[in-house]
């Protein structure tokens, strides 16, 4: 009963929370990352026990991923190395096989609703109804995807 506290608030909140998130990072795709991070992080916490509690709890949550991300940014920006460098002489075999192998890290789940965004150009809405899942889902699936990805590319550079 009081994780539906949690999602009923979340649901109502998130257009909020995504505007929040975008005006503190200045980024759309990490601005989504940080509200999907946030919503996850409290899931696994103790249950809030009033609606208040839950929009207390998702906006400080939410405050203290951005500045996370935020941290992060300031890190790589002051020490170069650790940014990811694409490398211009790659050949395309190369980028064949490490994007294959990028994708089948992801679980099939994940694997399909990425396919069905990034290179159908489906809308959420789209995918939802044609996986026989919401949107919501949709979106967090999406999140992991990208955020998995990222993790992968990475190690595929070092």
């Amino acid at each position: 009963m009081r994780q539906e506290i949690l999602t009923d608030t979340f649901t109502a909140l998130r257009n909020k929370l995504h505007i929040a998130a975008c005006r503190l990072l200045d980024d759309e795709t990490d601005a989504e990352d940080a509200v999907q991070d946030t919503f996850c992080n409290l899931w696994n916490a103790s249950p809030p026990d009033t609606n208040a509690e839950a929009r207390h709890r998702l906006f400080a949550a939410l405050k203290n991923v951005c500045l996370n991300k935020l941290r992060r940014r300031a890190v790589e920006a002051k020490y170069p190395g650790t940014t990811v460098i694409v490398n211009p002489d790659e050949t395309p075999g190369d980028f064949d096989t490490m994007k294959e192998a990028m994708l089948s890290a992801l679980p099939p789940q994940q694997r399909e609703v990425l396919r069905l965004a990034a290179f159908e150009e489906l809308e959420y809405e789209e995918i939802a109804e044609r996986l026989n899942m919401t949107i919501d889902a949709v979106r967090m699936n999406m999140s992991r995807a990208r955020k998995k990805l990222r993790e992968e590319y990475k190690r595929f550079q070092s």
